[in-house]
């Protein structure tokens, strides 16, 4: 207990605070829940712009909160963001090679079947001139020579040009992947990170609802009847009573018992005269009042007779006596008169008559 701000018998109004119980443990805990609340928050904003392809602004409210980490985050973006950048320029450098090579594999292939056609061409114009002695015949082994190697090459370079094509598609497949991997990492985490943070946020209901507590307020007006704790240091256990409070309303609610004999002729909003035995009712009078409930079956007391309990509402909660206030306290005793119906004389001197009339030749 921190502090004690009323005294038995105060009459306290409806809101006041009452104790204070020692809030440091409640407030560290919704410090500390704030801060991890606001790094979850910039980080899951990172994550989302980093998903999106979309510039990351941090939050107001985290600039506001921790400068210091809206700093960090938005270096942290940037860091990513130069990391990605450099990862695809190393990948568009290798899909540049990879198309350089299929260019030269192309323009190779061009020159190996021009080679090769000038080489068959001159084999066979020179293969006449060997029997009439102009050409020697090693001169022909070396044509041939150059015409196969020429075809060797010019096939090999052929296979060569669809791998050279598949390479290039490759590098262009990693320089787009390298993108979609990066987004789909960050809408990964981000999906973490969101469910985290919600999380985080009924953490920080609670956690300030616990501080609020640490304030008991009255939760009505009235007077305090007892304290039960008023030790400023003392330790208050889980469920344990502070204090009782008798409400001051404006009007009063009533019980009063009823004998089951005449319970069939109440019903609410039946209008009663309340009369408390602490003032004299032939003096001070009553207060007028409705019935307002009636118990769904009866209660035995201690001496096993039966009744049922009622309610009944008043107007206001004193008796005005020579203009004078008397108020009136919980706890006081009380006869309530209740108004059934109304009869006239002829009423009354009609019953004997209609009593006999209904009970005529009867046999008990």
């Amino acid at each position: 207990m921190a502090e004690v701000l009323i005294t038995e018998g105060q009459i306290v109004e409806k809101g006041q605070v009452l104790l204070k119980i020692d809030d440091t443990r409640f407030s560290s805990s919704v410090r500390e829940t704030e801060l991890k609340y606001y790094e979850l928050l910039a980080r899951s904003t990172r994550l989302r712009a980093e998903s999106d392809g979309v510039d990351f602004v941090v939050p107001e409210e985290v600039v506001k909160a921790s400068p210091t980490l809206a700093k960090n985050e938005k270096n942290l973006y940037l860091s990513r963001q130069r990391e990605l950048k450099s990862g695809i320029q190393v990948l568009e450098q290798q899909q540049a090679q990879r198309r350089q090579e299929l260019i030269e594999r192309r323009a190779k292939q061009s020159q190996l079947v021009q080679g090769y056609e000038l080489s068959n061409k001159e084999l066979k114009m020179s293969e006449p001139l060997v029997s009439i002695g102009v050409i020697s015949e090693v001169e022909i082994l070396r044509l041939k020579r150059t015409v196969n190697q020429l075809y060797s090459e010019m096939d090999a370079n052929r296979l060569a040009i669809p791998r050279a094509q598949s390479a290039l598609n490759e590098a262009q497949q990693k320089v787009a992947e390298q993108t979609i991997q990066f987004k789909t990492e960050a809408a990964g985490q981000f999906s973490e990170v969101n469910a985290e943070l919600n999380r985080t946020k009924e953490t920080i209901f609670s956690a300030k609802d616990r501080v609020t507590r640490t304030q008991v307020r009255a939760p009505l007006k009235g007077t305090i009847k007892q304290l039960k704790i008023n030790t400023v240091g003392g330790i208050i256990q889980p469920g344990m009573d502070l204090l009782e409070i008798v409400p001051i309303e404006d009007n009063l609610l009533i019980e009063a018992k009823i004998r089951p004999a005449d319970i069939a002729f109440l019903r609410p909003g039946q209008e009663a005269m309340v009369k408390l035995t602490a003032y004299d009712f032939s003096i001070y009078g009553g207060l007028p009042a409705k019935l307002e409930r009636i118990s769904a079956d009866t209660i035995k007391d201690d001496k096993d007779e039966s009744f049922y309990l009622i309610y009944l509402r008043t107007d206001k909660n004193y008796i005005v006596h020579k203009d004078v206030k008397l108020n009136i306290i919980p706890g006081m005793t009380t006869t309530v008169d209740i108004l059934t119906g109304k009869k006239t004389v002829f009423d009354y001197l009609l019953k004997p008559i209609l009593k006999a009339k209904n009970e005529a030749l009867r046999e008990r």
